[in-house]
């Protein structure tokens, strides 16, 4: 572990804590509550941070986009595409892809754990400031991205390989090319409980190096020395982060629906008020369109935003409380301190 590790300030005090200023680990309850409330405090430095992975993704579909249209693939009338052309372009754009997208969520991560940490510290933070923090630290909370990515992934390859090569010597593809009915009975059921299990083991570790980054942020660790922190700290907690991750999960598919049904609302609304009156190709009805468009794909951008900044905040919350849990809340102070 690292030598450096700055003490943690406490929570506000619980209106059942004994003196002011006494902390106690919190509970489920107050762990939603602190989370909606560090989010709510802080909202603009979280959207300006999350700008960061939507505009890398936008540009880039733009660049794919863009590079197929040079090569004839979205023309009219309908062309022959130029397969050499879009094989030089999706080729190596595919194999930028994987770091750059590393190092952008590196940095986004590195600045949007700094900006939850220092929130729940009821520190202010601007976006310029994590972002700073974060480059100066980018090839730390790169690692530690692909550290994780390793973790989760490659037993499951590994098991995925195994069961090909099971299927393989088993005979479910012979020397003739039939399937083989006996073999693919026994390997459907294996396939399912490889999918399962691959599900869980991802959910498993994923949780368990939930904290990584909030550790590697705060107490100025390494990447693997996070990745070992977190394994202890998310000891005996993974039940609580899962649950309060699946609550943000549906208040977000739950905001997806509703802002779905009141889009098919106004369409049908528009639909039936223009019905006669307005052609599809007018300028005012395209205008409209594209107004309604921009304001839908707005929304969606601003709540993608939101709500990786509850997520990030969540992991910064139960940091704080696990190394309250672990490490025990602070002595109580003496009678001349009081």
């Amino acid at each position: 572990m690292s030598d450096f590790n700055p003490p943690l300030p406490p929570y506000p005090p619980a209106p059942t804590a004994p003196p002011v200023g006494y902390v106690f680990p919190m509970t489920f309850g107050q762990i939603l509550d602190r989370i909606f409330r560090v989010v709510r405090s802080h909202l603009l430095p979280f959207l300006a941070i999350g700008v960061i992975p939507i505009g890398f993704l936008i540009v880039f579909e733009a660049l794919i986009f863009g590079g197929l249209y040079l090569a004839g693939v979205f023309q009219h009338p309908p062309a022959q595409p130029n397969i050499a052309a879009m094989l030089w372009i999706t080729v190596p754009a595919s194999l930028l892809f994987i770091p750059a997208m590393f190092a952008m969520y590196g940095l986004y991560y590195g600045a949007s754990t700094y900006a939850a940490v220092q929130a729940d510290n009821n520190l202010k933070v601007t976006a310029g400031e994590a972002f700073r923090h974060a480059w100066s630290k980018l090839g730390r909370y790169v690692w530690l991205m692909v550290l994780r990515s390793l973790i989760i992934s490659i037993p499951i390859f590994v098991v995925a390989f195994a069961v090909g090569v099971g299927g393989l010597l088993l005979g479910l593809i012979p020397k003739g090319g039939n399937l083989n009915p006996a073999a693919l009975f026994f390997l459907i059921p294996l396939f399912i409980l490889f999918y399962l299990g691959a599900i869980v083991y991802a959910i498993l570790m994923s949780l368990r190096l939930s904290l990584a980054f909030p550790a590697c942020v705060h107490e100025n660790l390494t990447a693997m020395q996070a990745i070992k922190r977190s394994g202890v700290l998310t000891n005996g907690a993974k039940g609580r982060i899962f649950l309060v991750l699946l609550i943000v999960y549906a208040i977000n598919y739950a905001f997806v629906m509703v802002l779905y049904a009141v889009g098919l609302f106004v369409f049908a609304i528009a639909a039936l008020a223009g019905m006669g009156h307005a052609s599809l190709s007018s300028p005012v009805t395209i205008t409209l369109a594209v107004i309604g468009v921009l304001v839908v794909l707005a929304l969606v951008l601003l709540w993608s935003a939101v709500l990786m900044a509850a997520y990030s905040t969540a992991f910064a919350v139960f940091y704080r409380d696990q190394c309250l849990r672990k490490q025990g809340p602070p002595p109580l102070p003496t009678a001349a301190e009081v």
